[in-house]
């Protein structure tokens, strides 16, 4: 089931990720690798829930999906800038950089457009991102897909969104479609490979719980931290 985030919750996580990017301008942040993890789930597959303990246990801000479309969304603009200028000039420049590599130098309105500027910009500070196809576009985070059977998709929608079987079939049918299609659309339009396996990390989650995935996630991503320190 799509999540509606109310206002209050997007500006409570604008405006911890300004606080962050002020702490780290004025160097009360001890600088070091940042920890990014991006979760790929279909959906009843349970990897939002698995995303909120990795924050948790990380201290990091989960940017689901709901948050990502607001702020590449007319309605979230003000939230974006707000956040793009609380990096340092040079920051500014990278991504900008970044973001006229991707769709060249005309400046557009365009979802797609405003959705890399986003999650980049997110990126400068510790975070984990659901979904919205965030692994094509930081490659050097660790990336996390989370998977199941049907049947495990379908009793997960029946037992926490309180679905009817059918409603839950149809329910992952549009989903994986939706994904699918936005997947190889976001591939083409900032012009790299989409491969649909992809990922530094793959869990199915037929025979494990929500606590043991992040378990696994965690200390995977430690041994991925520490080959990657140079």
């Amino acid at each position: 089931m799509d999540i509606e985030i109310p206002s209050k919750y997007i500006e409570q996580a604008v405006a911890k990720y300004e606080s962050d990017a002020q702490q780290q301008k004025v160097k009360l942040v001890p600088k070091g690798p940042k920890k990014l993890i991006t979760v790929s789930r279909q959906v009843g597959a349970g990897g939002r829930m698995i995303a909120d303990k990795i924050g948790e246990k990380l201290g990091c801000m989960v940017w689901g999906r709901e948050i990502l479309d607001v702020l590449a969304g007319q309605s979230g603009g003000n939230f974006q800038a707000r956040m793009f200028k609380a990096l340092d000039e040079r920051t500014q420049g990278v991504i900008d950089s970044i973001i006229g590599d991707f769709f060249g130098q005309i400046q557009t309105q365009t979802y797609h457009h405003l959705l890399p500027k986003a999650i980049l910009t997110i990126a400068q500070n510790d975070a984990v991102f659901v979904g919205r196809g965030v692994n094509l576009l930081l490659p050097e985070a660790f990336r996390v897909s989370i998977k199941a059977s049907t049947e495990t998709r379908i009793k997960n929608l029946m037992t926490y969104d309180g679905m009817d079987k059918r409603s839950a079939e149809e329910k992952i049918k549009d989903a994986d479609r939706q994904s699918d299609g936005f997947m190889k659309e976001l591939a083409r339009r900032i012009n790299v490979k989409y491969y649909e396996d992809e990922f530094d990390l793959g869990i199915c989650m037929d025979r494990i719980g929500i606590d043991q995935a992040a378990s696994i996630i965690l200390h995977a991503f430690q041994l991925f931290q520490k080959s990657h320190i140079k």
